[in-house]
């Protein structure tokens, strides 16, 4: 008997600790109130980091020369438009070195046309050019089908979002 009272004491005082520990967590500010709390909040970052944040991909910087801020500066707008799509492939070994090399040999071809290589899960394609009407588009098309026969089967006219340039 006198075990038993024991017990049930010693489970008593358990209980009555954790009650006392949990009320004592919950006066601990959250993290997401001291975010939202009025004030300054300082993040220190290291110097790599920052240059990760700073890369622009090839996607969005065309390979005709042209550097990050110039290219910013003149795109003023987004628009739907043409584009030629010169390469797209899915094969996991080969697809993003066959489109590197289409990239730079449209480039270095056709430095007048920005080239937009991009991946979309599990597609690499290429793109150039910033068409307004699908006439232009079908011209460049025929150019570079002209100069680059071996891409005829990649090569198509597709709608997309252009940049605009004054």
């Amino acid at each position: 008997m006198k075990m038993a009272v024991f017990i049930r004491s010693t489970f008593c005082a358990i209980v009555l600790f954790a009650a006392a520990m949990t009320a004592a967590a919950e006066n601990v500010v959250s993290i997401c109130a001291q975010i939202n709390a009025s004030g300054n909040i300082r993040i220190d970052q290291p110097e790599a980091l920052l240059r990760l944040l700073e890369y622009t991909p090839a996607a969005i910087v065309p390979e005709n020369g042209e550097n990050a801020a110039e290219h910013h500066r003149t795109a003023t707008s987004v628009r739907t438009g043409y584009r030629v799509q010169v390469f797209d492939d899915n094969n996991p070994r080969t697809a993003r070195s066959e489109a590197e090399s289409a990239n730079r040999r449209i480039s270095a071809s056709f430095p007048q046309l920005r080239s937009y290589m991009t991946f979309n899960s599990p597609y690499w394609r290429v793109k150039v050019g910033d068409f307004r009407t699908r006439g232009e588009a079908e011209a460049a098309l025929a150019e570079i089908r002209a100069a680059f026969p071996y891409l005829a089967p990649y090569l198509r006219v597709v709608r997309d979002k252009i940049n605009i340039v004054d």
